[in-house]
């Protein structure tokens, strides 16, 4: 159902702007006004219309079960008592399961009902549960709140000793007093027409006790209604509204007593979980016919007889039902003598009256959220169910219980002290004055207003939002939602933290994998930050254009284009993240680099999903839905343990077989019940596959391998690279591979095994040494070590990228495309000093692999 096609907020301004602010913008809204306004309507027509992912959440049991919701401490699992801004209890740290963290950080909007009741650092332990688990600094983690309430009624329950506390945090207990609540622009709306009352000059008295604004007038008016010991008229209902539960009860089981005849009962059947102290009626009822009873739920069927609040009589008792009687339907009177005695026996009064209610026993839910996975909306999950008759006696009721009810005739006690807003409270759920008996006298001491809530309900009506106000909302809306699409700070920050892992740890995890990770961090910034930042400009020449951003063609074309990019350029990031190894022998290094790319994974995954959404331009809630299913969806995969632990870093030559290496490692830690560093380091790791070793003796000359590890696993490891060499006809035992002669001890000559002068080279590069570096070091010219590098760039070994730039290479491959045959000579004489003879020589290398695979091909 569409809010707007409802006639109450067609014809109601105020209910119009609270569902333009709900539906269109952020803004966090305070929904106030006078009992009989509508609020409650409007919050159970929100939750129909499903404007937004929301749940509903109230300060007590029956608040909660009423607003269709549940309870704060409930939902968000918090303590009871005082929730001290930055103080410590045992339950701080309490965990939330993955389900209720994943319905919580999908939440877009949190309706919050009685919201006079909640105090102000209840209202700011929801703040930093939310903060907390939507890694969300903003107050309440970036969620819309809701709040609708009057605080002209039922004040906060705050105890004296509390409040001693209290006070050195918060200038009032109120849920405005919340410290994160002043950080935000909420916005005040107070709903002008009443619906309970017809008559203006009731609704103005009704004003004039609200405001606390009684003149001597308007208390005389009122006290017109004091009638002395009052007894109501045979066949009209009245209800007693009195301040304490006793006198209601007494009043209650007193009435009941006095009628003749033996009392019915009637249990509740209670299943799952339903708290006590949420029951909606006694879960034990006793009643008798005359009985005066209060329906407490509205008429689910289509002929609305009787709604939350109606008084009747009850008039006959069957097995089945209950027969109700409601006022002005008359009770006849012909069916009480004046004695109000009833035939021995009888079970009924006068059962052929066509408008008495046949009542059934009714059903109450208690609820909580859930998040359904597949399609990823918030749904109400039933806990347990409380069924019993919709009635409870109605003689009498506090005050506080008949809040949200309305009431034809009322018997209003006042003698006890009333706290803040109860006259009003009591006053305003009569439909008129002649319905009201006051049981005492009211004066001017009886009417009491929290000043700090006049003054705080003054400055709210002062500041109501205008028309330009909510356009100016809705703008701003759009604009954060276009600069947070364009925006890239998190993923820069993601892989600037994933970069100091491995730049950091690199010989746990290899210099070849912090160099990949390096490399795509470059690359990141490149195709993303870089561009972005290029289109800033623009983008908010486009925001600051007149009007909506939706409604702005020209930047949603822009932004429909710049979605196939970024959407494309999003695909290949995640692909090569996804590649980048985790394989440590420190495991909590390990579990760090795990942490990091998580992060940075889910950040991809997220932006992509967000841009895909706006390949045909943007709106506000295809952008959002996209975010927080794009969440969902990435939750749901979970995380390996092992994830990464068998890729292999780029750069490192005979890839295939440190993958090879990689998997033997890991099938005989868990033979063996170790954990793979302790079968063979990432070190050894690396030197296996650069050095080829075949014989034991070359192995244990292999770094981090011991005479225990070379006994344990040298002979599988030799059949490993034995084999792989073979198949890929690799030379073996490359660190030897050149011989010279030498003088053993005893004067004979034998072969002394040398250093392969381009494999060293190669192997002080994957250190991290320059090129530079490395021919300071081995004295040798800067073009002889480049020629080395050169042979493992043929071998693909090497990428051309990390020794010229695009730019550079491009020219010269331009050049050997037009003279594939061209010596180095050739090409140094046509490029004179733009390059020299080991660019050259680099360059061609890689072109020459390049045509080698494209003929293989």
């Amino acid at each position: 159902m569409d809010l707007r096609a409802n006639l109450q907020l067609r014809v109601n301004p105020q209910l119009e702007l609270a569902c333009d602010y709900v539906r269109a913008t952020s803004t966090s809204i305070f929904l106030t006004g006078k009992a009989g306004s509508g609020k409650t309507t409007f919050l159970h027509q929100i939750k129909a219309e499903g404007v937004k992912r929301l749940a509903v959440v109230a300060p007590t049991g029956v608040a909660a079960i009423n607003a269709g919701g549940m309870t704060i401490h409930s939902f968000f699992q918090l303590p009871f008592g005082l929730h001290v801004p930055d103080g410590r209890r045992k339950n701080d740290d309490h965990h939330l399961s993955r389900k209720k963290l994943n319905l919580i950080r999908s939440l877009e909007l949190l309706v919050i009902d009685e919201i006079s009741m909640v105090r102000a650092d209840l209202l700011d332990a929801i703040d930093q549960v939310l903060r907390r688990c939507r890694g969300d600094s903003r107050p309440f983690g970036g969620v819309q709140l809701l709040m609708i309430g009057d605080l002209h009624q039922l004040p906060p329950v705050v105890k004296p000793e509390d409040w001693d506390t209290l006070r050195r945090y918060y200038k009032t207990p109120y849920f405005f007093g919340s410290l994160a609540l002043s950080k935000t622009n909420y916005v005040s709306i107070e709903l002008k027409h009443i619906y309970r009352q017809t008559d203006a000059e009731f609704i103005g008295l009704l004003n004039k006790v609200r405001d606390n604004r009684l003149d001597e007038e308007t208390l005389r008016t009122l006290n017109s209604r004091h009638i002395p010991n009052f007894r109501p008229p045979l066949g009209e209902a009245f209800i007693t509204l009195t301040a304490t539960n006793a006198v209601a009860l007494d009043i209650n089981t007193r009435n009941l007593k006095q009628l003749p005849g033996k009392s019915k009962f009637f249990s509740a059947q209670i299943q799952g979980q339903f708290p006590e102290s949420s029951y909606p009626t006694e879960e034990k009822l006793e009643f008798k016919l005359g009985a005066q009873v209060m329906f407490i739920k509205n008429d689910l069927q289509p002929e609305k007889r009787y709604f939350n609040g109606k008084i009747g009589r009850i008039v006959k008792i069957d097995e089945e039902a209950i027969y109700v009687r409601c006022d002005n339907d008359a009770i006849d009177r012909r069916s009480l003598p004046a004695s109000r005695s009833l035939p021995a026996g009888s079970d009924q009064m006068h059962d052929n009256h066509e408008t008495d209610i046949e009542v059934t026993p009714a059903e109450w839910k208690n609820v909580k959220y859930s998040l359904n996975e597949t399609t990823k909306e918030i749904e109400e999950q039933v806990l347990g169910t409380f069924t019993q008759y919709p009635l409870k006696l109605a003689w009498a009721i506090t005050i506080h219980k008949s809040q949200g009810l309305t009431f034809e005739r009322a018997i209003i006690d006042a003698q006890a002290a009333f706290a803040h807003g109860q006259v009003y409270v009591a006053l305003s759920r009569c439909k008129s004055f002649e319905g009201i008996v006051l049981h005492s006298r009211i004066d001017f001491s009886s009417v009491k207003t929290d000043p700090v809530v006049k003054e705080f309900c003054a400055e709210a009506e002062r500041n109501a939002p205008t028309d330009e106000q909510i356009q100016q909302a809705k703008r701003q809306y759009q604009q954060q939602l276009v600069r947070d699409l364009f925006s890239f700070q998190d993923i820069q920050r993601n892989f600037s933290q994933l970069r100091h892992v491995y730049q950091e740890h690199q010989h746990s995890l290899t210099i070849e994998a912090s160099n990949q990770v390096a490399a795509l961090a470059r690359q990141a910034h490149e195709t993303l930050a870089a561009i972005a930042d290029k289109f800033q400009p623009q983008l908010e020449d486009y925001l600051q254009s007149e009007g909506l951003p939706t409604a702005n063609q020209t930047l949603q074309e822009r932004i429909a284009k710049a979605a196939i990019y970024f959407t494309d350029k999003f695909a290949g990031l995640l692909h090569e993240v996804n590649s980048i190894p985790t394989a440590c022998d420190n495991q909590a290094v390990r579990s760090s680099a795990v942490a990091q790319l998580d992060k940075l994974r889910l950040n991809l995954f997220v932006k992509q999903a967000t841009f895909a959404a706006c390949k045909q331009g943007f709106s506000t809630t295809g952008l959002q839905r996209s975010q927080v299913d794009a969440e969902l969806d990435w939750s749901q995969r979970g995380v390996a343990k092992s994830a990464n632990e068998l890729k292999v870093p780029k750069g490192l030559p005979n890839a295939e077989l440190y993958g090879q290496l990689l998997q033997y490692r890991l099938q005989m830690a868990e033979q063996l019940g170790i954990v793979p560093r302790e079968v063979l380091t990432n070190e050894s790791l690396r030197q296996l596959v650069m050095q080829l070793p075949t014989t034991r003796g070359n192995i244990r000359l292999i770094h981090g391998i011991g005479s225990k590890r070379l006994q344990r696993y040298g002979t599988d490891i030799g059949k490993i690279v034995r084999k792989y060499c073979e198949e890929k006809q690799v030379p073996s035992d490359q660190m030897y591979a050149q011989t010279s002669p030498t003088q053993t001890k005893g004067g004979l000559l034998v072969p002394r095994k040398v250093p392969d002068t381009k494999l060293c080279s190669f192997q002080m590069l994957q250190a991290g040494k320059t090129i530079e570096q490395i021919a300071s070091e081995r004295k040798l010219a800067l073009s002889t070590i480049q020629s080395h590098l050169a042979h493992f760039i043929a071998l693909r070994q090497l990428d051309i990228s990390q020794f010229l730039a695009q730019e550079k290479l491009a020219e010269i491959e331009q050049y050997h495309q037009a003279n594939p045959d061209a010596k180095l000579s050739e090409a140094k004489a046509h490029f004179g000093n733009k390059f020299d003879y080991g660019e050259l020589n680099l360059a061609f290398s890689h072109l020459r692999q390049v045509q080698d695979l494209d003929s293989s091909s």
